[in-house]
């Protein structure tokens, strides 16, 4: 059997050797020719997009339902509104970077539908992207030869122009295809699971200093977090509300309702923002209390694996390895909780009055040790 410190430390390798692997299968891939990388946190393989990379003009079409459009000349057209913006001492001094790549790269840069991609010379920087966002979803991080073999569908790379500190950060480079879209090659794709994601954006930045604040370094880039992250906050509040008048509730039915819709609001939360921990053992606790405990195990292990900070975490997993008679594992977790000063005992007691209770309740026989452990009573 397991001891509590075995336990603990295997879990965790299983992690990290699965991150490691991960990036390893990225950087074989890369080792036959020269490539650029594209994270995405989903493999888009629906209709229209069949797992096509398309530019934001290109898919802003799409998305209308209009699949046959001559997007470089849609480009062509907005360059030539564009220009008419450009301050005139501006024109003077460099016309031909005004109407070429350098106004492009702008537009990419504050939001505009362009038909340039968005790549970077860096496959760490897209596996971040493949794991920043879509939780529940398997990404995938994509490379693309830097040159295109193909004359009639191909694609032009094209490098950024002037600085940009957000661009540089992401060491963006753009490829622009005349079709408004390229075609990944299946062999170099490769798949991120979507149970991976969480630990591979912490690993990345312990490791590497690739984080939300380093890829978005600039006040636009802060500007569009914000509006995602501050979406988030809504729905965890959402979430929290609900959870408390599930506490709250007279009936099982009105119970069972509230939390569902604080597990809804949760889930929403944790989509637009992966890195709030704080909701995802939130939601692991309205899990146990609607009885779904594998759910329930599984955000308590992303909280303990990416912030093990709190003993109540660890509390809470081995209260939900009771219901599944995992008693070792039970033990462990209470044990942990315990020697990281969680009054387990009174928390028990709180939840389930008494270890006799529980047992009654959901007809187990919990082990003198851990009932033990739950009690204080040892005669």
């Amino acid at each position: 059997m397991e001891t509590e410190a075995e336990y603990k430390v295997s879990s965790q390798q299983i992690g990290i050797d699965e991150v490691l692997e991960k990036i390893n299968e990225i950087a074989k891939k890369s080792t036959d020719g020269d490539y650029i990388y594209r994270g995405e946190a989903a493999h888009h393989e629906e209709h229209p997009y069949c797992g096509r990379v398309t530019s934001g003009l290109y898919r802003h079409y799409l998305e209308m339902g209009v699949e046959d459009v001559n997007v470089e000349h849609v480009q062509s057209q907005i360059l030539m509104e564009a220009v008419e913006y450009i301050p005139t001492e501006a024109m003077e001094n460099s016309p031909g970077q005004m109407y070429g790549p350098k106004l492009l790269t702008t537009l990419q840069h504050y939001g505009d539908k362009t038909n340039l991609i968005d790549f970077t010379t860096d496959y760490l920087i897209a596996l971040f992207f493949a794991c920043d966002g879509k939780p529940r979803e398997p990404g995938r991080v994509i490379l693309l030869p830097e040159k295109s073999e193909d004359e009639d569908l191909g694609y032009e790379v094209v490098k950024r122009s002037g600085t940009i500190r957000r661009a540089e950060a992401q060491k963006s480079i753009f490829v622009q295809a005349p079709q408004g879209f390229v075609t990944p090659d299946k062999d170099k794709v490769v798949c991120i699971p979507a149970k991976l994601k969480l630990a591979l954006l912490d690993y990345l930045d312990k490791h590497h200093d690739i984080s939300t604040k380093n890829i978005y370094n600039d006040l636009h880039g802060f500007i569009e977090k914000r509006r995602l992250h501050g979406k988030a906050d809504i729905e965890f509040n959402k979430g929290l509300t609900s959870h408390r008048r599930a506490e709250a509730a007279k009936t099982n039915k009105e119970r069972q309702k509230l939390y569902d819709d604080a597990i809804t609001h949760y889930t929403e939360a944790i989509d637009l923002n992966p890195g709030l921990t704080e909701v995802s053992y939130f939601r692991g606790v309205a899990y146990s209390n609607i009885g779904d405990f594998e759910a329930a195990i599984q955000d308590f292990d992303k909280v303990i694996n990416l912030d093990a900070k709190d003993g109540v975490v660890y509390f809470h997993r081995g209260k939900a390895w009771l219901h599944l008679k995992e008693w070792q594992k039970a033990k462990a977790d209470l044990t942990t909780a315990k020697n990281m000063r969680c009054d387990i005992i009174t928390s028990f007691q709180n939840t389930c009055e008494s270890v006799e209770a529980f047992e009654a309740k959901h007809g187990l026989q919990v082990p003198e040790d851990i009932a033990v452990l739950l009690s204080g009573n040892t005669t």
